[in-house]
């Protein structure tokens, strides 16, 4: 190295090490004075300070945070800015002027038009026990009450609704004195921030489809008509401000590890977020817009949000992020699954759990954190203090740590700030503090700022009408946004990945099918399906999938029916009709046309779509009898292919769908049937359970003695282990076969169920696919020819699982016949 850029090197290091030794001292110094600085003034406020002296003191504390806000910032610095900030906010709250936080809001211009102004509102803020509602008269709340429901009351919106109204009679509060009612917004469709002018959609929207269900999704709707209560609907401004499905989410912010989960702003406490952070850019004398900050609220629920550029860009939401006083927050997704697996939770375990009964609640027993302080103080033993110690530590650092998180963006964040119930309590926001270590400034705002928020907004809506938002016009835009942005994140940057599995190795998922197919196909051709009736969606949409979602398409597909439906549904669907991929047929029998279409050779399999499933299945048999392919004995059946989240491999049972009644005789060729698909999917011994309500002989129950002689029936075959009569709960659940000393082979490991009749099958489906979270594949076995038949509340994935397996049946039983000519 050159010995003149050397020396510089050195002497520069030299000069930051007496720089920073110094900058050191003066910290120190600065902390320390500051420290007994804001004790101080804190011990001033709690005496009562006169108007002129409280005055001085913001001046003066106003003068040090504009210097250290602009000095470099250091642990020493942001802390004294942090303390500095809180303690003004302190200050304010305990002054003279009323209504603090909603002047800060406003800002000073609109803040004294309002207050020389005669605007009367009501505040509407339902919530799960109680209606809070307020009065305001200018800047200043003249009235407020909490109206409770009684725990045998009928908690709906007409019966909150004459609640308020019956309370404000009695407080000699007219309705038609009013020029607005400012409405919390609850889980409305996502939009941006705003305050928004009530519209009828709004009702539509939170009655119909609501994001989630909510007692604030009650507000706009009592806000309404309590308006048109007080006969004057047309002149009252009714407002809503930043209710809790803003989404703002930068794109990168949308996205997860899994292409299917997405993202959105919805779920978090945005009036308290963006209250707060307007409060305290306006206490750094900054606008807004350019003060990037990461909010906590921490109440019932905790959620935390980034704000940059004037928008809350990065979230943590109340539902899926921190713990708080009933909620687990985002818990390890790998021991979630395995203790699912185990059964020691359910689906319905883990929404309870994510909803109401994790959190401190699950921790220690409580869901009120002051309730657990005070135990702390009084009546804990020794152990039971460590515990709530660790509780705490386990708060603090995850809440730091989700405000941490979201400075991950580099953005240069300025102010970090906690407001909610939770910031009343010093240690836990020491604790917080400690975890952050002066990192950034943080403001301690204790209490809540929803009501101040929702003032704000029907103050600003009134005097300036052109700031209010159109719910319609914003929502509409922000879905075409995100549609677009859904696009991108949709698009494939490698195909499909197809995994391969040792040659004969059971396929054990549906994506194993799909999977299996696809080679199939690429070590053979890709067959051409016929869709019977093809103005069909779900149909349509398997075979859209089919062609898109690997390295090549699985199958082309002949649409049979009407022209024109089928035209304006592939449209929709974006299906290029290119006489290759899709041709479509224009037929008015288009069972008949299928049916020709096979016997000449120019389909090989027929899928089920708009028409009647016995009328397909009629045509087929007449087909199969007329030219000999469906041998004596054989039967048509449905097997079902259920992939359970619970399970490590798949579980097929039949018939749910196509046989009602079936004899014994039928039964058994049932069971040949699944078998076949099965063995099909490399299962070479399969274990088959006769289904019947006992694992014992009874013959008052004739379904276990018709289980028994069937089961004997296959008892000298190698191909697979047939046992019967066995319970569900036997067949399926190993601790339950141990328990009830069940001896056969079959002991909670089925992979076949052959049922009684379609009501058990139907039943077993539907339990199947709407309670354990089960994704199903079906194939008809026609004598050795599939059919595909799918249902309209099968998934996408489903639907192209029921198409594989069909496929793949194909070119096996194709290929089997020649090895046997």
């Amino acid at each position: 190295m050159n010995a003149n850029l050397r020396n510089k090197i050195i002497e520069a290091v030299a000069e930051i090490g007496k720089i920073n030794v110094s900058m050191s001292a003066f910290e120190r110094d600065l902390t320390v004075t500051s420290e007994a600085w804001l004790a101080d003034l804190s011990e001033q406020i709690k005496q009562g300070m006169e108007t002129l002296d409280a005055r001085i003191m913001q001046s003066d504390l106003s003068a040090v945070i504009e210097v250290l806000i602009k000095s470099p910032p250091s642990p020493g610095i942001n802390t004294i800015v942090g303390n500095a900030l809180s303690m003004m906010l302190e200050m304010e709250r305990a002054g003279q002027k009323k209504s603090p936080a909603i002047r800060r809001l406003l800002g000073p211009s609109l803040a004294q038009e309002a207050q020389q102004g005669d605007i009367r509102f009501l505040l509407l803020n339902p919530g799960t026990v109680s209606t809070r509602i307020a009065v305001y008269q200018g800047l200043e709340q003249v009235h407020r009450f909490e109206i409770h429901l009684l725990p045998d009351e009928d908690d709906s919106i007409d019966h909150r609704i004459k609640a308020v109204a019956a309370h404000l009679d009695r407080a000699g509060i007219p309705l038609g004195s009013f020029d607005g009612i400012a409405c919390q917004g609850g889980f409305l469709k996502p939009i941006p921030s705003g305050t928004y002018r009530v519209v009828p959609e709004m009702v539509r929207d939170l009655v119909e489809a609501p994001l989630r269900s909510h007692a604030s999704n009650m507000g706009i709707p009592m806000g309404m008509e309590l308006a048109r209560m007080a006969g004057s609907q047309k002149d009252l401004l009714l407002t809503t401000t930043d209710p809790f499905v803003c989404d703002e989410l930068d794109l990168v912010d949308r996205v997860t590890g899994f292409v299917k989960i997405k993202r959105n702003g919805a779920g978090a406490h945005y009036l308290s977020h963006k209250a707060v952070w307007r409060i305290v850019a306006s206490l750094m004398n900054q606008a807004p817009e350019h003060v990037n900050a990461v909010t906590a609220h921490l109440g019932g629920g905790t959620s935390l949000a980034a704000h940059r550029r004037g928008q809350v860009t990065m979230l943590i939401d109340a539902y899926s992020g921190l713990p708080s006083t009933s909620r687990s927050g985002a818990i390890d997704i790998d021991r979630v699954v395995k203790s699912i697996k185990s059964k020691e939770l359910s689906i319905r375990d883990l929404e309870q759990i994510l909803d109401s009964r994790g959190g401190l609640l699950s921790l220690v027993g409580t869901n009120d954190f002051y309730a657990m302080i005070g135990f702390l103080r009084q009546g804990a033993t020794p152990v039971q203090r460590k515990k709530i110690e660790l509780v705490q530590n386990f708060m603090a650092r995850k809440i730091a740590g989700g405000m941490l998180k979201l400075t991950a963006d580099g953005a240069d964040v300025r102010v970090m700030a906690i407001t909610g119930g939770l910031a009343s309590n010093p240690d836990m926001m020491h604790r917080v503090k400690q975890n952050i270590a002066g990192r950034y400034p943080v403001v301690v705002m204790p209490g809540y700022f929803e009501h101040d928020a929702l003032a704000a907004g029907q103050i600003r809506g009134y005097y300036a009408p052109e700031s209010l938002k159109d719910y319609e016009t914003e929502r509409d835009a922000l879905k075409k946004r995100r549609h677009d942005e859904d696009t991108l994140i949709d698009t494939p940057v490698f195909k499909r990945e197809i995994r391969f599995k040792k040659k004969g190795a059971p396929l054990t998922t549906l994506d194993d099918i799909i999977d299996a197919a696809y080679l199939t196909v690429e070590a053979n051709y890709a067959p051409t399906i016929a869709i019977v009736g093809a103005s069909n969606e779900e149909a349509i949409q398997a075979a859209k999938k089919a062609n898109e979602e690997g390295q090549f398409r699985i199958s082309k597909f002949v649409l049979l029916g009407d022209f024109q439906e089928i035209s304006q549904m592939a449209y929709e669907y974006d299906l290029v009709i290119d006489n290759d991929n899709y041709t479509i047929i224009d037929t008015e029998t288009p069972v008949e046309e299928a049916v020709s279409l096979l016997d000449q050779g120019k389909v090989d399999i027929l899928m089920k779509g708009s028409i009647h499933t016995e009328d397909l299945l009629r045509g087929v048999f007449k087909y199969l009898k007329s030219s000999g392919l469906l041998q004596k004995g054989q039967v048509m059946s449905h097997t079902a292919i259920v992939d359970i989240p619970t399970r490590n491999k798949l579980l097929a049972f039949s018939d749910g769908a196509l046989n009602t009644y079936p004899d014994e005789q039928k039964r058994m060729a049932i069971l040949e049937n699944a078998l076949k698909v099965v063995h099909n999917l490399n299962i070479k011994v399969p274990k088959v359970a006769v289904i019947s309500a006992v694992e014992n002989v009874n013959r008052s129950v004739d379904s276990s003695m018709e289980a028994e002689r069937i089961a004997a029936r296959f008892a000298d075959r190698d191909d697979c282990i047939v046992e019967g009569p066995l319970s569900l709960d036997v067949a399926m659940d190993v601790g339950i076969a141990e328990e009830k000393h069940y001896t056969g082979r079959i002991r909670g490991n089925a992979d076949v169920l052959i049922l009684p009749d379609i009501d058990s099958g139907n039943i077993l489906w539907k339990t199947l696919t709407t309670q354990s979270g089960a994704a199903l594949a079906g194939v008809i076995l026609c004598g050795d020819m599939p059919l595909i038949l799918t249902s309209r509340g099968d998934s996408i994935r489903s639907k192209l699982a029921s198409l594989s397996l069909a496929v793949k049946f194909y070119f096996d039983l194709k290929n089997q016949s020649r090895e046997s000519s």
